[in-house]
């Protein structure tokens, strides 16, 4: 054995040694303290104190992770009350009838024009999946919008999943995405998605990319925002991903991925909306699904000049994980279908 060796060895004690007695009180940062295997951040007070007094702390104080530490969204990626109401949410409840003419009527209010559509088996069960395009010249973009869940037999399948948390990498994105939204991303992207945006972008190679959906379609609009920037489509600065009642979609390493590749991304919650908590996790481990920033939440009916808070933390027990999932009501149910204070079910007859 060399001197090299034995210096190594010494070295690699020696720091591991230092780390494990590190006291909590000398971390001053949340991303320092959550950093040490032995340590949690609480956010009321400001300090780092050892895990021993997690159960003493009021959950919704607790940081055990250094992706659940607050991070403020980018000044020019502000959120914007107007484009989720009359963009995101207008043109994702366009989707429902997955009828040309009528979504038109719906884009007409956002001097939107369609240029196409993909209507694909997605499932085992050849459930179908459903995306539109649209162009919006006026503001040089290009949106891509998802379709909800549609049918009792794809709502089982993607029960399923939700209970046996399966998840499986791929191309198109870092870390593991829960295996219903990756198979039905990929069979929608693949089926026409991905090459009729890489010919509009040539074609208008100043336009933005826009992508929402809501429940079901804001999975698959969060995954396209992802894949848009990995497959080098559009930049990361050219991509504006705004979703409504979006389920936990991957891992923390697909959450922290998609922050770094898509950060104008913002998750809009209503309320006591149960299904943002599926699949269920526990608030104080990563080993499970993970949503990614930043959580909008409406904890009101959504009206016009209603307030909003902007969650700055992860997928901890902060802001619309706040509410109790044992507590809630079947009027608090339909929470999932009313955004922006109209029922997605019923928005093209009540406002196209």
């Amino acid at each position: 054995m060399t001197l090299n060796y034995f210096i190594y060895i010494f070295s690699m004690l020696f720091i591991t040694v230092t780390s494990i007695s590190i006291p909590c009180a000398s971390l001053y940062k949340c991303q320092t303290c959550t950093n040490h295997g032995g340590c949690f951040y609480n956010i009321n007070e400001a300090k780092c104190k050892p895990k021993s007094e997690i159960s003493a702390t009021n959950i919704s104080f607790v940081i055990n992770t250094p992706y659940d530490c607050p991070v403020a969204p980018l000044k020019k990626f502000a959120y914007s009350d107007d484009f989720a109401r009359n963009r995101a949410w207008l043109f994702s409840a366009a989707s429902n009838p997955n009828d040309s003419t009528v979504i038109q009527k719906c884009l007409n209010k956002a001097d939107a024009t369609f240029h196409s559509k993909f209507l694909v088996p997605c499932d085992k069960k050849n459930a179908t999946c459903f995306a539109y395009i649209a162009l919006v010249p006026k503001e040089n973009a290009m949106a891509l919008t998802f379709r909800g869940s549609k049918g009792e037999a794809q709502m089982k399948l993607e029960y399923l999943n939700f209970v046996n948390h399966k998840t499986r990498t791929s191309k198109y994105v870092d870390g593991k995405v829960l295996t219903y939204f990756i198979d039905a991303f990929e069979a929608v992207w693949e089926g026409g998605v991905e090459d009729t945006l890489r010919g509009l972008k040539k074609k208008h190679p100043n336009y933005e990319l826009w992508t929402f959906g809501h429940s079901l379609g804001a999975s698959l609009a969060s995954i396209a925002a992802f894949a848009a920037v990995k497959t080098e489509i559009f930049k990361s600065d050219e991509v504006k991903s705004v979703t409504m009642g979006q389920i936990r979609t991957g891992t923390i390493e697909f959450a922290q991925g998609h922050d770094k590749y898509v950060p104008n991304s913002y998750r809009v919650v209503h309320a006591a909306d149960a299904m943002v908590q599926i699949p269920l996790k526990d608030p104080l481990t990563i080993d499970d699904v993970y949503h990614h920033r930043f959580e909008v939440w409406y904890n009101n009916n959504m009206t016009i000049g209603d307030s909003y808070v902007i969650n700055e933390r992860g997928d901890d027990f902060s802001g619309a994980n706040t509410v109790n999932i044992k507590n809630i009501t079947q009027a608090d149910m339909t929470a999932h279908l009313i955004y922006f204070n109209s029922n997605i079910e019923t928005y093209v007859a009540d406002h196209c």
